[in-house]
């Protein structure tokens, strides 16, 4: 497999001048150093994402024991409909203010100043729109009890952008132990409050607590962040982060739209049948969703490390290095979602009884197909990482829509039709998964052709084959209970891996990377 050229700094982009680049050539060791300091960053931001997963995870398992069936389907769907305006609002922020910082570090003070400018009142529109909006959206989930659920939520975007500024001025300062210390003080504080909110008054409380958690993390943030006046640093051109900002977030929200409209949508269409009844099948969902999002949670972190190095290659017009680039990420991305996909659905029944109460086995049919839908939209975000930092984000951008677009249609003529109940389930599971299995497929071929790289068709062969006689293992081996689910779920993990090494998947090469990376630890 070709080896890639050394790891760029993380301030790259593809704003650079050509003339920067080139001169900057020529010093062999800042270039080693700038390696160095993004390795790092991208381990610090690693562990902060890996840890932040993992809360979250808790915070969904501990839930569904603190509330009933139908209060859990309650807050999955008022947090589904908020966190689509959060993620957007927080990824598109973050990745604007570190791009015009990490430009020239000396104005980082200015873009912090025009962040927050142009937020905090982006964040009130959004915080008003919840609150005032709250007896709209309750009436499309056919729950009218919802509304102070979204009233009481409503002050959580406001926090958010205020938090992504500060967020963003430390990773375009390279502050990367900043930042994930961020990442993960509130993830404790958010576990902490959340839960703890549940257990005194139930979805209220628990969207109280992540309220409190988020004020909290914005002063942590603002007290770490504030950064002085310089005399020598104009004001950053406000419309210039406006327009750079719209950008970034039309892309992020149709990918937040894809990752959450399957549970409002299901929980509509069933709320339409029996509101009572329909509430519980949104709750079943969101514990399936809750597994099944694993694969991409766990692929973020590739994106994070994947687009300085291709926003430096492409716009230095290496082809070559561009390419080895894209191979080597599609490669590990597919190994990485295929491993969790089938621990996640060679026993899903098994999977559901460790981690939820006995009433939850009802979406236990529905999990596999959900899992490679889910597995599929991880791999669709690496590739779409691909193309943004490639400057092709109107392709990801249309990519995303397609994507959004066949599962919402899917889910129209599907989900209505299906009795309620796991058939319902079931359907709502393939209508997502078409939608993510396209869209995947489409940004492959794409990028096959404009930047000529994909993963190896050998590399795909391999993952085929020990993914399935991994599924195989887990469906055939003997035994029910938590203990033997949890035993057989580890197993076809390590029998998937052990027949990928034994078909030589794992070269030198990747030895000699894992001990090139150890070493710049």
């Amino acid at each position: 497999m070709t080896q890639p050229p050394e790891m760029p700094t993380l301030e790259s982009s593809p704003s650079t001048s050509k003339t920067t680049s080139a001169a900057a050539a020529p010093a062999t060791a800042p270039t080693v150093d700038r390696a160095v300091e993004a390795g790092k960053g991208a381990l610090f931001i690693g562990a902060a994402k890996v840890f932040f997963m993992l809360s979250g995870f808790v915070q969904q398992v501990l839930l569904a024991r603190l509330v009933n069936v139908a209060s859990l389907g309650a807050f999955g769907a008022v947090n589904s409909a908020i966190s689509v305006g959060n993620n957007t609002i927080v990824q598109g922020t973050i990745q604007s203010v570190s791009k015009f910082t990490a430009e020239d570090d000396a104005r980082a003070g200015a873009v912090q100043r025009a962040a927050l400018w142009l937020l905090a009142p982006i964040g009130v529109i959004f915080a008003l729109a919840f609150f005032l909006g709250a007896p709209v959206l309750a009436d499309f989930e056919k729950a009218p009890t919802y509304v102070p659920y979204y009233r009481i939520a409503a002050a959580i975007p406001l926090l958010y952008a205020v938090y992504a500024v500060f967020v963003g001025s430390a990773n375009g300062l390279r502050r990367f132990r900043t930042q994930a210390r961020f990442d993960m003080t509130f993830s404790v504080a958010k576990t902490v409050l959340l839960l703890g909110g549940a257990a005194l008054a139930g979805v209220a409380g628990a969207f109280g607590g992540f309220a409190l958690a988020a004020l909290f993390i914005v002063g942590v943030a603002a007290r770490a962040m504030a950064l002085g006046r310089s005399a020598a640093s104009p004001a950053f051109p406000l419309r210039r982060l406006a327009a750079f900002w719209a950008m970034i977030c039309g892309y992020n929200l149709l990918l937040n739209v894809e990752l959450l409209y399957d549970q409002p949508l299901l929980h509509h269409f069933a709320g339409m049948v029996d509101p009572a009844r329909g509430a519980v099948i949104a709750g079943h969902y969101q514990a399936l969703r809750t597994l099944a999002l694993l694969p991409y949670q766990a692929l973020l972190v590739v994106t994070f490390v994947i687009f300085p190095l291709i926003s430096r290659s492409t716009f230095a017009a290496d082809r070559e290095a561009t390419r080895a680039y894209v191979t080597q990420t599609l490669r590990v991305a597919l190994i990485l979602a295929a491993a969790m996909g089938v621990a996640l659905g060679a026993r899903p029944a098994a999977l559901i009884a460790i981690l939820f109460r006995p009433e939850y086995q009802e979406g236990a049919r529905a999990l596999p197909i959900l899992v490679v839908g889910e597995c599929a939209l991880a791999l669709l975000a690496v590739s779409c990482a691909i193309l943004n930092a490639s400057g092709r984000a109107l392709a990801a951008l249309v990519l995303m829509a397609i994507t959004v677009m066949t599962g919402v249609g899917a889910a129209t003529l599907l989900v209505p039709a299906a009795p309620l109940g796991p058939d319902m389930l079931v359907a709502m599971a393939i209508a997502a998964a078409s939608g993510m299995v396209l869209g995947f497929v489409l940004s492959v071929g794409y990028i096959r052709v404009r930047l000529g790289g994909s993963a190896p068709l050998g590399t795909i062969g391999r993952v085929g084959v020990s993914a399935g006689v991994a599924v195989l293992v887990g469906r055939l081996l003997p035994g029910h209970g938590r203990i033997v689910g949890f035993a057989v779920t580890a197993l076809v993990a390590v029998v998937y891996f052990a027949v990928l090494v034994g078909l030589r998947e794992f070269g030198a090469s990747d030895r000699a990377k894992f001990r090139k990376i150890l070493k710049r630890r």
